[in-house]
């Protein structure tokens, strides 16, 4: 009996915690997407350009690499919405099934992984198209925005 007890009382805190986490994910996804339009992204590319003061060339080159960058992050962003909605229907559920919870949960964390390490390595491809004195600039930009977009996004999405 005492047995049976616990074991409800875990899957009720794990249903409350993962209802929790899901309205989090939720509030700050809707935030993130919000702040970043592709027009906010061009006008904020277009500013990065001018504070780091970019060569024509570097200018091209960094734009073309840029929308190849948004384009895979974009359907990351896609799929983790496609997932966010699987685990906000497996919660709301009579009966939950707790092995599909969790394989959604993963599966939110492996996409929100492959975000975060998608942006670290477009950083520094960025960060190799520039020479010194750009990229001390750059990264007080992407510090910057990371440090503004804390409280909204996902992977510190960088707009350039």
């Amino acid at each position: 009996m005492r047995r049976n007890i616990v074991y409800a009382a875990a899957i009720i805190l794990t249903v409350v915690n993962l209802a929790a986490f899901g309205t989090l994910l939720y509030n700050r996804w809707n935030s993130a997407e919000s702040a970043h339009t592709p027009d906010q992204r061009d006008q904020r590319f277009e500013q990065m350009k001018r504070e780091l003061a970019l060569s024509a060339k570097q200018a091209e080159q960094l734009n073309a690499y840029r929308t190849t960058f948004h384009a895979e992050l974009d359907s990351l962003s896609t799929q983790l919405v496609a997932a966010r909605t699987l685990l906000a229907h497996a919660l709301s559920e009579q009966e939950m099934d707790t092995t599909r919870t969790n394989s959604i949960f993963a599966d939110i964390g492996r996409l929100q992984s492959t975000a975060q390490r998608r942006v670290i390595s477009h950083l520094l491809s960025v960060k190799s198209m520039l020479n010194p004195e750009q990229q001390t600039k750059f990264f007080a930009i992407v510090q910057e925005r990371f440090s503004s977009a804390s409280d909204q996004s996902l992977p510190g999405r960088p707009s350039h």
